[in-house]
């Protein structure tokens, strides 16, 4: 038993992985347990990119609509407690403390990672707590993640790109095929999916499992305002706070599940507490302006296909644009800063310090980019070279984690 949450924490944060990636034995520890989590109204939410603010938009108007609203979500970003919110209110330290030490007889017997170990928090938590509805974001892939003990009554795909190929496969449709896992006979599904091989894998599997798919035309035009755009979609006019153009679909996808379940009678919800819950809605490390002036933007793009909807949303931003970059060695790194590169007046690489980290010399080699290791070194000559544009921060959202802690300390 632990007796602070600090030596709780850091016990957890070493079972962080496993020979094989499976959910054989977590799942046998579900039942074990007498399937809890089969008492939670769950929305499920899988895909490369976008899963995290999809997930906030639809707790964001679940809870502007009334309902207690639980939201589990990974990496965190300010800490560990994030990751488990009730009313967007991070579980407390001492509840977080007393579920680990309740999960502690099972560590050995079922090998429990620690985002094993998160999940059957959040269903306690949830369950204690009495949520009316559960929102769970895949953490990794769909088919075999711990998150897929839960029964999503809706389950959104958002995206299909190459990512975390060692354990999803090669091909999108591969990829596609493990994120489709997480829909069961009887859930409704919504994705933004529009490529012909990923969402044919996603349409076969809807067919097979007889579970409705309405998917969500990706070409929708905005108008940018400042730092916020709309765009009309189902007769309304909807506003979102901020102006990465990768929001227009992930908002979109959370109001096509939320009219669904609105007419199907499992939630009442006007249009104006909609749109009001959409507009609200914020999500910390996406597209966010951490300082006006000097201008300061943090983005979690951590894969190719999120470099790629981030550059999509840069031509506006004032020039100069510096652009610093972080990321994880397992990632296609060479891809994303190739494209960084063609954007951005000027790129810096830099490192952190985590075990899966790449060194920044590794990053830079091959590119036209100032490598500087000591991200407070690369973020005070960032903020010179950008001076009357725009400083953008970059990758692995654990290096963003870690950036906004410096940023806003300072």
């Amino acid at each position: 038993m632990f007796s602070d949450i600090e030596s709780a924490l850091a016990a957890i944060s070493k079972r962080t992985s496993t020979n094989t990636f499976a959910l054989k034995l977590f799942a046998q520890l579900m039942e074990d347990l007498g399937n809890p989590q089969y008492q939670l109204n769950c929305l499920h939410i899988a895909g490369t990119n976008g899963k995290g603010s999809t997930a906030n938009y639809l707790r964001s108007v679940l809870e502007t609509a009334g309902y207690k609203t639980g939201l589990f979500t990974s990496p965190h970003l300010i800490n560990h407690n994030d990751r488990l919110r009730i009313n967007n209110i991070p579980i407390s330290d001492e509840e977080l403390l007393n579920y680990i030490n309740r999960t502690i007889p099972y560590w050995q017997k079922y090998s429990l990672t620690m985002f094993e170990i998160d999940t059957l928090v959040a269903i306690w938590h949830f369950l204690d707590h009495k949520v009316d509805w559960a929102v769970f974001e895949v953490g990794l892939g769909g088919r075999l993640d711990a998150t897929n003990v839960v029964f999503g009554k809706v389950c959104v795909i958002t995206n299909i790109g190459f990512d975390h190929m060692e354990y999803l496969g090669d091909t999108l449709g591969k990829i596609a095929f493990e994120k489709a896992g997480i829909i069961k006979s009887g859930s409704v599904v919504f994705t933004g999916v529009n490529d012909e091989e990923s969402l044919s894998v996603i349409s076969r599997v809807c067919a097979d499992r007889e579970c409705p798919l309405s998917v969500v035309n990706s070409d929708i035009s905005s108008t940018l305002d400042g730092w916020k755009q709309s765009y009309m979609y189902k007769g309304l006019n909807v506003e979102v706070k901020s102006v990465a153009k990768y929001q227009i679909l992930n908002s979109a996808l959370a109001i096509e599940a939320l009219c669904y379940m609105r007419d199907s009678g499992w939630i009442t919800l006007s249009d104006e507490l909609l749109l009001t819950g959409i507009k609200e809605a914020k999500w910390l490390g996406r597209f966010e302006v951490v300082s006006e002036v000097p201008l300061v933007i943090v983005d979690g793009a951590h894969n190719e296909h999120g470099i790629k909807a981030l550059v999509e949303s840069l031509s506006t931003l004032p020039r100069p644009l510096v652009t610093i970059f972080s990321a994880l060695k397992d990632k296609e790194t060479d891809k994303m800063l190739r494209m960084l590169v063609d954007v951005s007046n000027e790129v810096i690489v830099c490192e952190f310090d985590f075990y899966r980290a790449q060194k920044a010399e590794v990053l830079g080699k091959g590119f036209d980019v100032s490598i500087i290791p000591d991200f407070l070194e690369a973020y005070q000559e960032g903020l010179l070279r950008s001076e009357g544009g725009t400083l953008l921060i970059t990758g692995s959202l654990y290096f963003i984690s870690m950036v906004r802690a410096c940023i806003i300390s300072k």
